[in-house]
């Protein structure tokens, strides 16, 4: 008798419905207690930091904070004095302790000044305790727990505000791995020979295509010719693999995601103890995901506008054009209302022209990014589950010299 493949839990609505329900019931709580504008905003962000936390927690990464056996240090710490918002806090200073993973405790990148009143809190965290599903889950086919899928997912669940202004939109894992499939592995088949396979996703989001190629890249390096041993692969990946988010917080999740992937590799081939905690992860293992705005980064306006925060000048040559083998990315397709940041796209994109969306000047730069022969996937090459996936050896009318 054949068994059916179990859903894996972020397809299964049965599964995400009732979460993202819980979650949003709780940011409106928190919010009640909150005053001004922002109150909202403030609220999720406090919320989606417990989901964090309790993810890392589920997996063992971090120490227990959240979940049942945690009730009782939690109880204490109160008894003596201290907050249930401190308690949070300290919770993303474990997910922080990681050099990669530092951000997180950075304000720029997750904004935990504003305290919820504590009875929001105490409900929040009991519902942790006692009710929430476990976020480290068994899973029959599509990704891993451990991947974090989950936590990507929820982000956008969560972040309404933050899912307009950057057009936050997760790529559902079978197209992300339709995408890696039709542009990673042509782009390593192309180049047999190359020491370093250069990958990018200039739209990252919180991290769910770079989590594949990730995981792609690595079996390559582990089983290819020459077969590299675990920690030189890994240092390989993560030497030729970029991405660059807009928004911060999306950005810090996408490190964090990928620092975990990158342990999680080590691992498995035994090159890391398990149980694996974050700290124990190497501190080398360092991702490169820039924060800023892909199309306008690098140019000629140092503080380009309708940005939040721009570090890419901390990883040099991350946007230097004809430099990828592959270059994969599900853009944003919202049309831009801010004048100034539509007129400056517009200025640097040929094709950026009468009210177009963000996927015409994305899909420009995808071209310009890769090497010629490397591959392209994005929206108008692949039209989602069309045809194979443009060359970057195509002739292309708008294509700009390196810089």
């Amino acid at each position: 008798m054949t068994v059916e493949a179990r859903p894996n839990p972020v397809d299964d609505r049965k599964f995400t419905a009732p979460l993202a329900r819980a979650l949003a019931r709780h940011s409106g709580a928190v919010a009640g207690t909150l005053s001004g504008k922002t109150a909202w905003r403030t609220a999720s962000r406090w919320v989606y930091a417990t989901v964090l936390i309790a993810w890392a927690e589920d997996h063992g990464l971090i120490p227990a904070r959240l979940r049942a056996e945690a009730e009782l240090a939690r109880k204490e710490h109160v008894r003596e004095g201290g907050t249930l918002a401190d308690w949070v806090r300290d919770g993303i200073k474990d997910l922080a302790v990681h050099p990669a993973t530092g951000c997180l405790s950075d304000d720029r990148y997750l904004p935990m000044d504003h305290a919820p009143a504590e009875p929001a809190l105490q409900a929040l965290t009991d519902w942790w305790s006692a009710d929430a599903p476990d976020f480290a889950y068994p899973v029959d086919k599509g990704p891993a727990s451990i991947t974090g899928w989950l936590c990507g997912d929820l982000l956008q669940e969560q972040q309404d505000e933050q899912r307009k202004a950057a057009a936050l939109c997760q790529t559902p894992w079978w197209v992300a791995d339709f995408l890696c499939e039709r542009t990673l592995v042509p782009a390593l088949a192309a180049f047999p020979n190359e020491r370093l396979i250069r990958v990018i996703d200039p739209a990252c989001g919180s991290g769910h295509i770079l989590t594949w190629i990730m995981i792609g890249l690595y079996q390559w390096y582990r089983h290819g010719v020459p077969q590299l041993e675990p920690t030189a692969a890994l240092r390989r990946v993560l030497a030729g693999l970029h991405g660059v988010e807009l928004d911060p917080l999306t950005a810090a999740v996408a490190r964090l995601r990928l620092t975990v992937v990158a342990g999680s590799l080590l691992a498995a081939d035994g090159a890391l103890p398990t149980p694996m905690r974050l700290h124990h992860i190497p501190a080398w293992v360092r991702p490169r995901i820039a924060v800023g705005n892909a199309l306008l980064a690098g140019l000629d306006d140092p503080h380009p506008p309708g940005t939040i925060l721009d570090d890419t000048a901390l990883y040099p040559g991350i946007l230097q054009r004809g430099t990828y083998h592959a270059v994969i990315a599900n853009p944003p397709y919202k049309v831009v209302k801010d004048k100034t940041v539509k007129e400056a796209i517009r200025a640097a994109y040929p094709t950026a022209v009468g009210n177009y969306p963000l996927s015409v000047p994305f899909t420009e730069l995808l071209f310009d990014l890769a090497i010629r022969g490397g591959t392209v996937s994005g929206p108008e090459q692949l039209d989602l589950f069309g045809d194979a996936p443009a060359s970057a050896s195509t002739p292309n009318p708008t294509r700009r010299s390196s810089t």
